[in-house]
């Protein structure tokens, strides 16, 4: 089967297109965080509260290993990656819950 030189084109484009977009994802959200340092604060600081619930997370996470690791090629690294990425979803969970149950009770003494 011989390749049309419109699909290598397109091709292309499309990667070309998908950097183009990458970068700007990136890079816009840096200028305006350095631009407005002020407005930029509350994210800052949600962000850095989630790496600290991810060190966290990954640094209590257990290193398993066992037959059902060793039969899915599962590394004791990757296990301890897996098991920081649960701790991690349960601690976000546990504080969306918790916000929630925040918010409704601070209405009834409004």
């Amino acid at each position: 089967m011989q390749d049309s030189p419109l699909i290598n084109i397109g091709l292309y484009l499309t990667y070309i297109l998908f950097a183009v977009a990458a970068i700007t994802a990136i890079v816009f959200p840096l200028v305006q965080t350095f631009s407005d340092f002020k407005k930029a604060k509350g994210g800052l600081i949600g962000f850095g509260i989630l790496v600290v619930v991810l060190l966290f997370a990954y640094l209590i996470s257990p290193a398993d290993t066992g037959l059902f690791y060793e039969k899915h090629n599962i590394s004791p690294t990757a296990s301890k990656i897996i098991g920081g990425g649960l701790i991690a979803t349960y601690i976000v969970f546990a504080g969306v819950v918790i916000s929630i149950v925040y918010a409704e009770v601070a209405k009834w003494f409004k």
